[in-house]
């Protein structure tokens, strides 16, 4: 997920008008109430992404952004019984709650015509559970990204690796230089502290055991006790979280945010070498920072075990709804279509998961770069712990994860906890073990 600021702060964008600083209650029954995550220059981008289905239509659109969405949209759908229209979720794993509950609607089949038509099969599949289309996928975030400064790496000569192994080599090598620490890392977040942490885990279960292990063990038929989940995690400690690896060290972890963990890569001196964030921490980065081999900074995707390119591990936000009507209907069809969330690409700072929207359309080349290693990606791999339930993913693994990362319980403990909630999880579905 992106890290979100803490706080109740509300934005309201109505139409194409701009936003406001606090919720209202609906404005009629035609207007189609959007609800999700973004706020700021997001939930303008997106009101703008909607202004073509606006001007054919003259339907009415209204967005609402939420800086706590998840808890607040479960209390709309749950306690409330006041859900949106429609809602931008960030975790299938919430979606899967939903649909599971009958909470959503599955979309109609020209929605489904439209995902088929726009979208590459990986990408078509984040929003379908149990063989039933419930999500239109609307924006991707590529997380095996590992930033660098290009010139801080000349100095010393150092070179991006090709292979894990050379990843693990140069981590030891500039450690033992101890001018500057190999990583940057910080996982501070509010009520979303830990995530940070579990992208590199889940990137290390990725590239040591697979995809079809990984994919087990987002559903739980393989603990976090296994073996090779343990050996996962045992890497993240040992590639950043080993004495001397990490700036600050790990108390400076618990306490720096995701977006502050970006200050050592850009200090001078540099206090860490590289920091391994998703491709929305360019907007955290310096005014001025430039991307590219002869920019300020570039970056390398994470390498696997071998020198192919190893799966890629994304994010993502999807379009659920709650209701059918005529315009809701066709609102959503304009979504999965090649229309929607093309404005946005054209700004920047948004990756589209559609293949309808070409590479070419980015307007610089780091992220047209990025575009392309989203399509020829083999496999991609959605971040697990937004599709565990949201009681377990979004809550207790970040929760635990951080005193696993503080050092304040082993990985058995750890484990246990987690293995522990899933089960019991599991039973209060009726699904056993």
């Amino acid at each position: 997920m992106r890290s979100l600021s803490t706080g109740a702060v509300v934005v309201c964008c109505v139409l194409l008008a701009g936003c406001s600083g606090a919720s209202s209650p609906r404005t009629s029954p035609e207007t189609i109430e959007i609800f999700g995550p973004y706020r700021g220059i997001e939930a303008d981008r997106f009101v703008e992404s909607l202004a073509p289905f606006v001007r054919q239509t003259g339907v009415r659109t209204r967005y609402v952004g939420s800086v706590d969405f998840v808890k607040d949209l479960r209390l709309r759908v749950g306690q409330d019984n006041d859900p949106p229209d429609l809602a931008v979720v960030p975790q299938p794993g919430l979606v899967r709650q939903f649909a599971s509950e009958g909470k959503i609607v599955s979309p109609t089949k020209r929605v489904a015509s439209e995902v088929e038509s726009n979208y590459p099969p990986a990408a078509a599949a984040f929003g379908t559970f149990d063989r039933t289309l419930y999500a239109v996928p609307f924006r991707v975030d590529l997380k095996s990204l590992v930033w660098y400064r290009p010139e801080v790496f000349a100095e010393h000569g150092w070179k991006p690796p090709r292979t894990l192994a050379e990843l693990v080599k140069l981590s030891a090598r500039i450690a033992a230089g101890g001018a500057l620490a190999p990583w940057c890392l910080g996982i501070a977040a509010g009520s979303a502290t830990g995530w940070a942490a579990t992208d590199w885990s889940e990137d290390l279960v990725l590239r040591l055991s697979g995809l079809d292990t990984y994919r087990r063990w987002v559903a739980g038929s393989v603990p976090f006790r296994d073996p090779r989940i343990a050996s996962a995690f045992g890497a993240f400690h040992d590639l950043v979280l080993a004495p001397g690896h990490v700036a600050g060290g790990l108390s400076a972890v618990v306490e720096t945010s995701p977006q502050g963990a970006v200050a050592p890569l850009f200090a001078d001196p540099p206090g860490c070498a590289m920091l391994k964030q998703a491709d929305f921490a360019a907007a955290w980065m310096p005014s001025g920072t430039t991307i590219g081999t002869d920019g300020s900074v570039d970056w390398f995707l994470l390498p696997g075990t071998g020198p192919r390119n190893a799966p890629l591990l994304v994010g993502g936000d999807e379009v659920v709804q709650f209701r059918h009507s005529r315009e809701i209907d066709a609102l959503m069809a304009y979504l999965a279509g090649p229309t929607a969330g093309a404005s946005w690409v054209r700004e920047g700072g948004f990756l589209s998961p559609k293949s309808s929207i070409p590479a070419s359309a980015y307007p610089s080349g780091y992220l047209r770069a990025l575009a392309d290693a989203l399509r020829t990606a083999s496999p991609l791999a959605f971040d697990a712990s937004d599709q565990m339930p949201p009681d377990i993913g979004s809550d207790l693994l970040w929760r635990e994860i951080t005193r696993l990362v503080a050092d304040v319980q082993d990985y058995p403990t750890f484990a246990a906890r987690i293995d522990g909630a899933r089960a019991r999880e599991r039973s209060a579905r009726g699904t056993g073990s």
